[in-house]
């Protein structure tokens, strides 16, 4: 069972509408997250890709056309797939394979639509790690930078 807080962020981005990348570490663990995730949210579509799913590119079309809802997946997906409207959550982001550099990619795929500028981007992981601080100390920097090129409106 997910720890009810990830469940309940999970059930958030769900309401607000939003795609929801779920990123984690290892290949290995796709599949049995998403079996425990159709578990517990039926009423929506749950995949698993990775960079030796020979369907990925399928995968991802259908996510993009909001098909899938849940997409859980590593970071082979952590450039290059803007999908509007979604929300990044980062399992064991204190993984030692999450340096600053993949956490700013992944919580990239966040927020990247005038719609919904602002999507949610969750790093859970049981402690705070050396990366993790890095990564949000220069996400807030590059959008400080962007509000003052006016990129980014604040309402």
């Amino acid at each position: 069972m997910l720890l009810s807080p990830l469940n309940e962020q999970l059930r958030h981005s769900m309401k607000r509408g939003a795609q929801i990348f779920l990123f984690v570490a290892r290949i290995r663990h796709i599949e049995p997250l998403v079996h425990i995730l159709r578990k517990i949210f039926r009423d929506i579509r749950v995949e698993g890709t990775s960079s030796v799913d020979p369907q990925r590119a399928e995968k991802v079309n259908s996510f993009r056309q909001k098909e899938i809802r849940l997409l859980v997946t590593t970071t082979i997906l952590e450039r290059g797939v803007t999908v509007p409207r979604s929300d990044v959550f980062i399992a064991d982001a204190d993984s030692g394979l999450f340096d600053e550099a993949s956490l700013v990619q992944m919580a990239g795929r966040a927020g990247r639509s005038a719609e919904d500028p602002a999507g949610q981007v969750i790093f859970a992981s049981p402690q705070w790690t050396l990366s993790q601080k890095r990564a949000v100390n220069q996400i807030k920097s590059m959008n400080r930078i962007a509000m003052k090129k006016g990129y980014i409106q604040t309402k």
